[in-house]
Parts: structure tokens; C-alpha cells; sequence
């Protein structure tokens, strides 16, 4: 497996100036990235970043990448944010749909990948689906990165491409991970 790398930053999530749902000054403390095989539930792939000395800063030896990519081979993928103990997709996203709105996941990849919001994804008010549970289509062997980005309060989304984009510069989270298609 790859070197993990990748520069990456991570930000406090805070609330809106109109007293919105999102809690201030969460500090996003781990994220876990699990990819499961649709034809074989045992080919897993995980990337995973805690933040073991809580200084709020992406460390490449904080990140792991657990399992690889099989070319030609479609991944059901869920993603999991938390602080401390606290399940904060759960507790400060998805259970609200103000919290849904104010957030957005974008992805990247230089692998051979194409991805698609899952249809049980969470869907925001602008009807766009907010990433948090995707599908991915590994094409042929390949090295490279991917990387999440959670964007918040973002003036624009779009979620036409699956991987998505956003404008502003507010993310609670950016993190790249290498790792490879075999």
C-alpha cells in the first residue's frame, strides 16, 4: 500500500450568525471512510484519521488506509465524522435538516474511480445530496489519493458530478489519503 500523504487542514465547525443548529466550535476529532464491496461484503477498504494529539491538524501519521481496491469492482461507501466519542455526523449534521443544509461533502480522486451520491443519501432543502453515503466504480489499476472535504455554510453546492463542489473557502474538514486500485 501506498505511503499515506497529502497536506490537509481541519477547522472548527461553528455555528451561523442567525443562531442556526450547528453547534460551535466542534472540533471534528476523527473520520472513517469505509468502502464495502457490493458483490463480496468482506472486501473492505478504510480510510480512517484520528486525531490522537487533538491539535486540530491533519498529521499523515494520524491517517491509515486498511484493505485495497479491486479494479473493475463497485464499493458502497459510508462516512463517519466524530468528536471525541460523540457521533458528530449524527448528532450535529444529519438530525436536523438545517444541519444538512449548512454542510456539504466534496470529494477528489486521481484514482480510476467514478462516484455517485447514494440514493440513501441525506438530501438538503437546494436538493442536492449532501455526501455522507456514496457509490464508487473502481475502473483499472491505479495509484493516487482521495480526499474529503466537508464544506460548510457554503454560498453553492453542486452534487451533478458525485463528486461534488463547492464554493467558499469555510471547511470543517480536508483530508487526503493515498491509496490504490489493484
Amino acid at each position: 500500500m501506498s505511503a499515506f500523504l497529502g497536506l490537509a487542514l481541519l477547522a472548527s465547525c461553528s455555528s451561523d450568525d442567525d443562531g442556526g443548529a450547528v453547534d460551535e466550535e466542534e472540533a471534528i476529532t476523527q473520520l472513517i471512510l469505509t468502502f464495502v464491496n457490493q458483490t463480496n461484503a468482506t472486501d473492505t477498504v478504510v480510510l480512517r484519521w484520528i486525531d490522537t494529539n487533538l491539535d486540530e491538524v491533519v498529521d499523515d501519521t494520524e491517517k491509515t488506509v486498511t484493505g485495497e481496491f479491486d479494479a473493475n469492482e463497485v464499493y458502497d461507501a459510508t462516512l463517519e465524522l466524530f468528536n471525541m466519542d460523540e457521533d458528530f455526523l449524527e448528532e450535529d449534521i444529519t438530525s436536523s435538516q438545517a444541519g444538512i443544509d449548512a454542510h456539504f461533502f466534496v470529494y477528489g480522486t486521481n484514482l480510476n474511480f467514478t462516484m455517485a451520491r447514494a440514493a440513501n443519501d441525506f438530501v438538503r432543502s437546494d436538493n442536492n445530496r449532501l455526501g455522507a453515503n456514496t457509490t464508487w466504480t473502481a475502473g483499472a489499476a491505479s495509484d493516487g489519493t482521495i480526499s474529503v472535504a466537508l464544506y460548510h455554510e457554503s454560498p453553492s453546492v453542486d452534487d451533478s458530478t458525485g463528486f461534488g463542489s463547492a464554493t467558499g473557502i469555510d471547511t470543517d474538514i480536508d483530508i487526503t489519503f493515498d491509496t490504490e486500485i489493484d
